[in-house]
């Protein structure tokens, strides 16, 4: 991969993995970098209650959007780059890459090993059948904090609400909207999503 191709030749490991993610991802993508401390400030004041490691919960929100900095067309690519996996459905819908390609960058720059934190970003935008309490908590912080692809908020209360349970309750609350009214978004369910709603049927 050549220095003009990728797309995060500035992203320079310093040991300080959240300050690395910002010092790359803020100048670059201020309306993303914003979101991403939004994500960060509601995953935070839920992690307590759900006895989760601040740390780990800091720098899976600060990372999980970093692969915002690479245009849509260019995501199957670049994430063939970095090594990603693919299947079909991921080509299909490309937007769903840049969580497994963050991961794959956060991994290899910046040296991350925790599975759990990669996990959590590598799932964070359809989430996945038996999550982890790391990958719901940022499902559920990254969508209250406002999904902007969505272009309805109905799903926000039935979250809250579904919140007050456990973090299942809230994201069974968001994924069944998306597959309430899937033809309204105009969405095409990846797989991932599609057993992430199944398994947590249950919740309901």
């Amino acid at each position: 991969m050549t220095r003009a191709m990728d797309h995060f030749a500035g992203l320079e490991r310093t040991g300080e993995p959240c300050q690395d993610v910002e010092r790359f991802l803020a100048p670059r993508r201020p309306e993303t970098w914003r979101h991403t401390l939004a994500v960060a400030e509601r995953a935070l004041a839920l992690a307590p209650r759900f006895s989760l490691d601040p740390e780990a919960v800091r720098l899976a929100a600060y990372s999980h959007d970093l692969a915002a900095v690479v245009p849509r067309p260019n995501l199957v690519a670049t994430a063939e780059a970095w090594g990603v996996s693919l299947t079909a459905e991921d080509r299909a819908i490309p937007q769903v890459l840049h969580g497994p390609l963050a991961a794959a960058v956060i991994e290899a720059r910046l040296s991350v090993r925790d599975i759990a934190i990669l996990d959590a970003v590598r799932y964070h935008t359809t989430l996945r059948s038996h999550a982890t309490p790391l990958d719901l908590l940022l499902f559920v912080a990254d969508k209250i904090a406002f999904d902007p692809t969505t272009p309805r908020l109905d799903y926000l209360a039935a979250m809250q609400s579904g919140l007050e349970r456990s973090l299942e309750g809230a994201a069974w609350a968001y994924l069944d909207f998306v597959v309430g009214h899937v033809a309204e978004l105009g969405w095409r369910l990846h797989p991932n999503l599609v057993a992430a709603h199944a398994h947590l049927r249950a919740f309901r």
